[in-house]
């Protein structure tokens, strides 16, 4: 097979930085590419548009970035069947020389619960991403309701056969638990090479946080990062009282890059994924990459989070991060819409948001479907009370 050279003579001089993954010793890009969010034919999330996800990735590659991650519930319509993204994502990377990139994937952690579940689908994965090994192997979302059980059910005794014969390099997983969760499931199994859990300057407390960040790289454990833009509420509608704050601050940096920078500056933190969805939002997010350092931010811009933060609070959001893990719902409510909507005219108080809603979504889709059944509440890695907060947002639009 001819492979793509990844390090083209046009672009000899590569700026990406670079940072050892942990124990793994891969030397990942500070960027690495999310395929949650690949862009849509008709917005369906099963019809990606190949063609463009094609650039994307070719793009991101000839610009020094080596980290690629999906998931096998990404980009599907019905999360009891394995999204698209990881066959999209398999098809594309094949043509590349996988020897300088690397695969990172999910498996999800609340299905296993035999050892002919876990070997299943691991090789389905691994048909997938056509490829004979897996190079960061995530159990995807444990969450404490289930953790015990999924250890009784040999957990561990999956890693360590599937680390045996090779189908797997480095075990990893990916939560969005409180501090005290993160420090049970490390301390339950020593092969943990890296971890998956959600910061940005808004989560700084929230979940595993920064001090879960911090634990991580005590330990030598690679640290990856996930939602850095809090599903894009950190890119762009800021509301007028936060963006005061961005203007005014001493920092000429954008939303986006004040958002990238909270997580660059750190030397805890060696890879941050981003989900993006068009070639335009790759080549910003490299060009900010591309600028990264540790210790980049100076004593005046670090002030600027807290009130930031500040300024967010007031606004009492959603805190959904539209990641459809509570998809679908069997009375045909589209959440993380109904959520997303809500937050952006609460946020910026623009009419045009309402008409997205009330005429441009589908009846069908709207939160006044919601029966309050309460099947979602436990697949939300936010914790969030998705039947109480839709029945907000229906009264919040009057419908």
């Amino acid at each position: 097979m001819m492979f793509i050279n990844i390090y083209p003579s046009k672009n000899k001089y590569i700026n990406m930085q670079y940072r050892t993954l942990g124990k793994t010793g891969i030397n990942a890009s500070i960027l690495g590419f999310g395929a949650m969010r690949l862009p849509q034919l008709d917005g369906n999330p099963e019809h990606v548009d190949i063609n463009q996800t094609r650039k994307m990735i070719e793009y991101a590659v000839d610009k020094g970035v080596n980290i690629f991650d999906t998931a096998w519930l990404y980009h599907t319509s019905d999360r009891s069947k394995p999204g698209v993204s990881e066959t999209v994502l398999g098809d594309i990377l094949s043509t590349f020389d996988m020897d300088k990139l690397y695969i990172s994937t999910k498996m999800p952690s609340w299905q296993i619960t035999s050892w002919e579940y876990f070997d299943t689908v691991l090789d389905k994965h691994l048909e997938r991403l056509k490829t004979d090994q897996i190079d960061l192997f995530h159990i995807h979302s444990i969450k404490d309701s289930f953790y015990n059980e999924i250890k009784d059910n040999g957990l561990y005794e999956f890693i360590d056969r599937a680390l045996d014969d090779g189908r797997i390099k480095h075990a990893c997983f990916s939560t969005h638990g409180s501090y005290e969760f993160l420090e049970q499931v490390l301390s339950d199994y020593d092969k943990w090479e890296s971890v998956l859990t959600q910061l940005n300057y808004l989560d700084e407390n929230d979940n595993t946080g920064l001090n879960g960040v911090k634990k991580l790289n005590s330990l030598n454990i690679g640290t990856m990062i996930m939602e850095p833009l809090r599903g894009g509420q950190l890119a762009v509608g800021q509301p007028s009282n936060v963006l005061d704050v961005i203007n005014n601050a001493p920092g000429n940096y954008t939303p986006i890059e004040w958002a990238f920078n909270y997580l660059y500056d750190k030397s805890e933190i060696n890879c941050v994924l981003s989900g993006m969805n068009n070639l335009e939002q790759v080549k910003y997010n490299i060009e900010v990459a591309e600028k990264s350092h540790i210790g980049m931010l100076t004593q005046e811009d670090k002030e600027i989070y807290p009130k930031l933060r500040a300024e967010y609070e007031k606004l009492k959001n959603i805190p959904c991060t539209s990641c459809n893990y509570c998809m679908p719902c069997p009375y045909g409510v589209n959440i993380p819409k109904c959520f997303k909507e809500y937050n952006m005219v609460k946020n910026t108080d623009k009419t045009i948001n309402s008409i997205q809603y009330k005429y441009h979504m589908h009846h069908d889709r709207q939160a006044h479907n919601c029966t309050q059944c309460g099947s979602c509440i436990t697949s939300c890695p936010q914790s969030i009370n998705i039947p109480e907060k839709l029945k907000e947002v229906e009264e919040y639009f009057g419908m």
